[in-house]
């Protein structure tokens, strides 16, 4: 397995224990009562057709995180003992079948298959049969169904950098060089107390703009336990994740079209 897969796999399992790191009891429910509640929560698992994950599992992952001084690299997969065997659906088509069901549930099977070939997202040699698909998908339709509504009730964190959310604005144009360039405000918003740890302008709206703009904000108030942000491009970036991860920051991703969840951080703006 290469390095970058490493890398992902290890951020979904800290997304997964990040929040058990630094346990605190909520009422009466103790820690192992958190990790058999995540342990029948549905998951998407990368480069994996499962979707559920042990208790013994998610406890061994924290066991060896915690023990390893919260290195982000003890997360890393072992070398499969069976690497170079062949199996009728792989980890990677999996993933990529289950992403794009959702994509195009309203479709029947046959023209999304065909989408796929033409659009070269299924291998070229031993492709799994349009049968071994349909039990696939059958297998997985509780993962591919449709998720119910979501709770809209305000929410506020209970402490000072138990959350920041993080947004950009479009910023008024500079003259620079003789020329009219667009700015990009870059700031963050503590969930609790609605200080603003850095905001900054910049005139791009770059993965490296953003983490300038972090590294500032964590310099003034430390690091958050969790960090709330957008879809766009620099904020789905592997690098951003790992980042993250490695800060002890569990990155949240808002759902799209879904803009209530960052109420705070646009009110600011």
């Amino acid at each position: 397995m290469d390095e970058k897969r490493k890398k992902e796999i290890a951020v979904f399992r800290y997304s997964v224990i990040s929040d058990l790191v630094y346990w605190r009891p909520v009422g009466l429910q103790r820690l192992s009562d958190a990790i058999h509640l995540k342990a029948n929560q549905k998951w998407e698992i990368p480069y994996s057709d499962r979707y559920t994950i042990s208790a013994t599992t998610i406890r061994r992952w924290l066991n060896i995180y915690l023990a390893s001084e919260k290195d982000i690299e003890s997360l890393y997969p072992l070398n499969r003992a069976d690497s170079g065997g062949t199996r009728v659906i792989d980890d990677e088509t999996s993933a990529v079948l289950i992403q794009v069901r959702k994509e195009y549930s309203d479709i029947p099977i046959t023209e999304m298959i065909d989408m796929m070939h033409e659009r070269n997202l299924l291998p070229p040699t031993n492709s799994p049969s349009l049968s071994t698909i349909y039990r696939f998908f059958k297998k997985h339709r509780d993962l591919i169904a449709k998720t119910p509504k979501v709770d809209r009730r305000r929410f506020e964190a209970e402490f000072p950098n138990d959350i920041w959310q993080s947004d950009v604005m479009h910023g008024p144009k500079l003259k620079i060089e003789g020329k009219l360039r667009k700015t990009y405000l870059i700031a963050f918003i503590d969930d609790h107390s609605r200080l603003i740890p850095n905001a900054a302008f910049y005139l791009k709206e770059t993965l490296d703009s953003f983490l300038s703009a972090f590294k500032g904000a964590i310099m003034r108030r430390g690091v958050p336990r969790k960090l709330y942000v957008d879809n766009g491009a620099a904020f789905r970036s592997n690098h951003l994740s790992y980042i993250a991860a490695a800060l002890q920051v569990n990155l949240i991703h808002a759902k799209p079209y879904s803009p209530q969840g960052k109420g705070k951080i646009e009110r600011f703006f």
